[in-house]
C-alpha cells in the first residue's frame, strides 16, 4: 500500500501543500482523510474498457472508526473503490457526533502508444484537494488514469520463421 500522505498533490507541488497539510486547516466538527490506501485499476475492467466515477460514502465516527458504502459506480470498478476507502485513514475534528464524508474515484482510460504492452504500465494515482459538494458535505476526488489494453495476437509478433509439422513431415516446402 502506499501512504498518499507522503506524496504532495499535483496542484499542490507549487504552493508546497500536502494531504497532511488540508487536513491541518480542516474546519472543526468535520471529517478529515489524513491518509489514502492508493486504489489499483483492475486490468479486467480496463480490458473490457470499463471506466467511470465511483461513489463511496464513509461515515467517521468521533473515536476515528469508519463504516464505507457504496452510492454509485459500476460493479467491476465499485470493490476497489470500496478497499480504498476502508483501508484510508479518517479523523473526526472535534467532532460530537458521527461525520460524512465522500470519496469520489475517477476511472478513466487513455490510449497509449502501444495497446499490447499497456497491461506493464502501471496506473497513475492523483488526488485532489478536499471540496465540499452542493449539500455541503465534505469529499474528496481520486483520479486513477490508466493506459487501455487491447487483446492482443502473440504470433503476429513473431518475426521467425516457422515450418509447419506436415512440412516437416513431407520435406517438399520451400
Amino acid at each position: 500500500m502506499l501512504n498518499m500522505r507522503l506524496l504532495a498533490l499535483p496542484f499542490a507541488i507549487a504552493i508546497g501543500c500536502s494531504l497532511a497539510t488540508f487536513a491541518q486547516q480542516a474546519p472543526k466538527g468535520k471529517a478529515v482523510l489524513v491518509n489514502l490506501s492508493q486504489p489499483v485499476y483492475p486490468s479486467l475492467a480496463r480490458q473490457a474498457n470499463i471506466y467511470g466515477d465511483v461513489i463511496v460514502a464513509v461515515t467517521v465516527r468521533p473515536d476515528g472508526k469508519t463504516e464505507v458504502a457504496f452510492e454509485s459506480g459500476h460493479p467491476m470498478l465499485k470493490q476497489v473503490a470500496l478497499d480504498s476507502a476502508q483501508q484510508s485513514g479518517f479523523e473526526c475534528r472535534e467532532c460530537d457526533a458521527t461525520a460524512s464524508y465522500q470519496l469520489v474515484y475517477s476511472f478513466r482510460l487513455t490510449k497509449g502508444n502501444d495497446c499490447c504492452s499497456a497491461m506493464s504500465v502501471p496506473a497513475q494515482v492523483t488526488v485532489g484537494p478536499p471540496s465540499t459538494d452542493q449539500n455541503g458535505q465534505r469529499q474528496t476526488l481520486i483520479t486513477i488514469t490508466a493506459e487501455e489494453i487491447c487483446l492482443c495476437d502473440p504470433a503476429s509478433q513473431l518475426t521467425k520463421k516457422s515450418r509447419s509439422l506436415k512440412c516437416l513431415y513431407l520435406w517438399k516446402c520451400s
